[in-house]
């Protein structure tokens, strides 16, 4: 039995599994009404089924919009995998794949939680991703991020996978041996765990951009919009949404371009101070130039629920007729030979397991030698995936913060042979004004950077599957680049060979 998984309250084994399977790959010549929910507004968006593909034709009308959406509901934890390709990408469209909550009595989108990938813009192999919780605006990556190419040559499997504590991004090319190519992750306005949720496939002719750093007065007394390359000209008519801490950005102006990084809204009046959120998104009321297909190929889900399974032989007591029954293996003896230069079972006999005790970590061995299971000084087995728990360290962001370059050090060296490695870190910029490049040395050799703008609402926490791995002996420190940040940073690892 896994003792994790028995229920005591309820007195039941629970086993993840399973629950739900959802394909289709779209062949025959429609939509199949019983698998999706179909609507569209009454513009140029259309759609056909043929030769083993879904493709939707945009037309260049704007705001014009259709959307396809599961008739079967999911919980979290999920996966789904859609393929998908595009006859071109240009400004002006945005297409979603993305996992939306709906109303537990009328079964429909209730716009509180989410989780999508966002396709748009000119450039076939960049995407975004959003989450959305809670009913705030959606949280969408501040520029694009790489995935495989959706051009008409190639296909792109993109993935949407959220958990209750963490919701994945992935890509990969279609019916490729490679791994996933790109992975990403968030922690922040995740899903609500709890909610249903429909898939839906989104189409519409107005494109939308997350990544306002900035929004102030332009010392005239209008709003001053600052995002990188926003790709807008004088003259146009642009929808702003969902800025916080400035009211006045929010609405549809005539805008007066800056440079490449900033435009002015006509006709604003600026108040207040702006909060980034990562909430605040911008869009041009300006349809796509020509039509453009989208082609799905295949969209497969898969949800998971508890299996559960009454233990009935008394609830603990010994009820005659329903024992638990014990099989007896075999009765000889094990036979215990040293390879390489561990003790080992070599007699086919029932496996001799035993843990040593340590609190410290053990010698490294050499390649291809036995090691021995580790437990703490009290016989607990050590399955932590690093180091025993006497290994791991951990260090607090200084009061105040990091507001200078000079090197700061989050742990010191290590005896000789023994290495930091870093598991975990969360970081934060409280400056209201002033960015900064974050970077992490191995001894004074980078090995992570990060750029936080200023006026962080939260902190950033970033898990490292492979944890950062500095030289044995060697400290390793953190540092701003520039000068009056104010840097949270907290960190946590170990130290082994």
């Amino acid at each position: 039995m896994i003792a994790g998984a028995y229920d005591w309250t309820d007195d039941m084994l629970k086993i993840k599994s399973m629950q739900k399977k959802f394909r289709d790959s779209f062949n025959g010549t429609e939509i199949n009404p019983a698998r999706w929910e179909i609507a569209a507004t009454a513009g140029g968006i259309t759609h056909t089924v043929v030769d083993g593909a879904l493709t939707i034709s945009t037309g260049t009308t704007l705001d014009d919009e259709l959307t396809l959406t599961s008739r079967t509901t999911f919980t979290i934890p999920l996966r789904v995998m859609v393929a998908v390709n595009m006859s071109q990408r240009i400004v002006g469209q945005s297409v979603w794949l993305e996992l939306v909550s709906i109303d537990p009595t009328t079964a429909q989108p209730d716009g509180r939680s989410a989780a999508a990938w966002r396709l748009d813009g000119a450039s076939p192999t960049l995407a975004n991703y959003e989450v959305g919780s809670e009913g705030a605006p959606r949280l969408g990556s501040a520029s694009g991020s790489t995935i495989p190419t959706t051009a008409p040559a190639g296909w792109s499997v993109l993935e949407l996978e959220p958990t209750n504590d963490e919701c994945y991004f992935h890509g990969r090319l279609l019916d490729t041996t490679a791994a996933r190519s790109n992975s990403y992750v968030r922690h922040q306005q995740i899903p609500e765990p709890n909610a249903l949720y429909r898939f839906r496939i989104r189409v519409r002719n107005r494109q939308v951009i997350n990544g306002i750093s900035a929004v102030a007065n332009n010392g005239s007394g209008l709003v001053r919009i600052t995002r990188a390359a926003h790709g807008l000209a004088t003259n146009d008519v642009v929808t702003v949404a969902d800025v916080s801490g400035v009211p006045g950005a929010n609405g549809t102006f005539t805008i007066t371009v800056i440079d490449a990084n900033s435009f002015d809204l006509v006709g604003s009046t600026f108040s207040g101070a702006y909060l980034n959120t990562g909430w605040a998104s911008v869009s041009r009321n300006l349809g796509p130039v020509s039509n453009t297909d989208i082609k799905v190929q295949f969209v497969t889900i898969a949800d998971y629920a508890e299996l559960t399974t009454e233990i009935t032989a008394g609830r603990g007591q010994s009820v005659a007729g329903q024992g638990l029954g014990v099989n007896v293996l075999s009765t000889i003896a094990p036979s215990v030979t040293p390879v390489g230069g561990q003790a080992r079972n070599t007699s086919g006999a029932l496996p001799v397991l035993a843990a040593t005790g340590y609190s410290a970590n053990p010698s490294a061995v050499t390649t291809a030698r036995g090691v021995d299971l580790l437990a703490t000084l009290i016989g607990a087995l050590v399955t932590k995936p690093y180091a025993i728990p006497e290994a791991d360290w951990q260090y607090a962001a200084a009061a105040g913060g990091i507001i200078n370059t000079t090197d700061v050090v989050l742990r010191a060296a290590a005896a000789a042979g023994i290495r930091n490695y870093i598991t975990s870190i969360d970081v934060r910029n409280a400056h209201a004004t002033v960015a900064t490049e974050v970077v992490i040395k191995d001894g004074a050799t980078v090995i992570w950077r990060q750029l936080l703008p200023a006026a962080m609402a939260a902190p950033v926490e970033i898990t490292f599957p492979t944890p950062l791995r500095g030289t044995a002996a060697t400290a390793m420190n953190v540092a701003c680049i520039t000068t009056g940040a104010q840097v949270y940073v907290n960190a946590q690892g170990f130290a082994a060979p």
